[in-house]
């Protein structure tokens, strides 16, 4: 079922927390809501669950208002950060409250009960265990196995997995992208971080400031942000070298500055899933700059080069990042693997052109 936001606005207190909103979320599909603390879209979240209710627009799904709707009869489903598990119920009960509440019980309600929890991952062991016996990772697959009892037509996600650490985060990501795609569930997720929303969503919603600053897939967004403040909520970006536009730091390279011998690094894998390139871009990979000659480029991968000093070098555990100062100003270069350098030598940067994003007017 199509969820449709239409013109949302919601103010407090005389601050404006959303500012005319809209977007057409497709049925089935996982949209994630990005963006930084303040941004607006738990309040989104909330207005779409009837936990909140907006000043001006309207919530519709398949074309029917949702407005007039509380949030018990909404065909919607909210999973909080905390969960809101009911701590004197055992998992078993946490699961069957809601088809208990729709009529179902005896042996249909004990089949269907086994079988979310094994969906979720919980096996027979965990029916009998309340919340307080669980640990955070197994609490949120068992707040999910409850939120799916209810056969709700969206599920709706305020953080659900701030609260973990991040291999359980890497796990619980995949589950929730393999259930709710194989239930085919639409979905809204709020998130504040990058690399989850661009890990789930096949569409992207960015807020800042309570309006809607960018909307589509997650990796043109990502390789094609319309603004500078899109750009580093998706992730970071560092100054084209002698220029004006930015680069992703995966996107800067290393090599031996001009005069030393030619071993060099072409660290920068390409990052565009095939079919998202930019049509200007060709997802072929592209020739090392080191096999040019200094000052030449392919007429179809223009290339570009400086000498800096290196400053830092970290270790980001599966890449590295290396901090090279060019006239004063720091560059960023993160590759995958350990550089052969260190702080204080020369080094080369070199990009492609045509991976440099520029941006219509300044951006804070």
């Amino acid at each position: 079922m199509t969820l449709s936001l239409r013109a949302l606005t919601k103010s407090y207190a005389g601050r404006l927390a959303l500012a005319d909103v809209g977007a057409e979320l497709p049925a089935g599909a996982y949209t994630c809501l990005m963006g930084a603390s303040g941004s607006g879209k738990t309040t989104l979240l909330r207005i779409v669950a009837g936990l909140e209710r907006q000043d001006r627009g309207s919530v519709l799904l398949d074309g029917r208002p949702l407005d007039g709707l509380p949030a018990e009869r909404r065909p919607v489903h909210t999973l909080f950060q905390d969960y809101a598990l009911f701590p004197h119920l055992s998992a078993a009960d946490n699961v069957a409250f809601a088809p208990r509440l729709l009529g179902v019980r005896g042996p249909e309600l004990a089949a269907r009960v086994r079988a979310l929890l094994a969906d979720v991952g919980l096996d027979m062991s965990f029916e009998t265990r309340k919340p307080a016996a669980m640990s955070g990772g197994e609490q949120q697959r068992l707040a999910l196995a409850r939120a799916l009892a209810g056969e709700p037509r969206w599920l709706l996600l305020d953080e659900p997995l701030a609260a973990l650490d991040r291999p359980l985060r890497a796990g619980l990501r995949r589950l929730l992208r393999d259930v709710t795609r194989r239930r085919g569930l639409g979905c809204l997720h709020v998130t504040h971080d990058p690399e989850e929303a661009l890990a789930l969503a096949d569409r992207l919603l960015v807020f800042g400031g309570g309006r809607l600053l960018a909307a589509g897939a997650p990796a043109e967004l990502y390789a094609a942000p319309p603004s500078l403040t899109v750009a580093r909520l998706l992730g970071e970006v560092t100054p084209e070298p002698g220029g004006d536009g930015w680069l992703r730091p995966e996107h800067l390279r290393l090599e031996p500055p001009a005069g030393r011998p030619r071993a060099p690094q072409d660290m920068s894998p390409g990052t565009y899933p095939i079919g998202h390139a930019p049509e200007n871009m060709s997802p072929e990979p592209s020739k090392s700059p080191a096999d040019l000659p200094l000052g030449t480029a392919p007429a179809d991968r223009p290339a570009a080069r400086a000498v800096g000093t290196v400053r830092a070098v970290a270790c980001l555990g599966d890449r590295w990042e290396v901090e090279v100062e060019i006239g004063g100003r720091v560059h960023l270069s993160r590759v995958p693997g350990a550089p052969a350098c260190a702080p204080g030598q020369s080094v080369g940067l070199a990009w492609d052109r045509r991976r440099v994003l520029r941006f219509a007017a300044p951006d804070a």
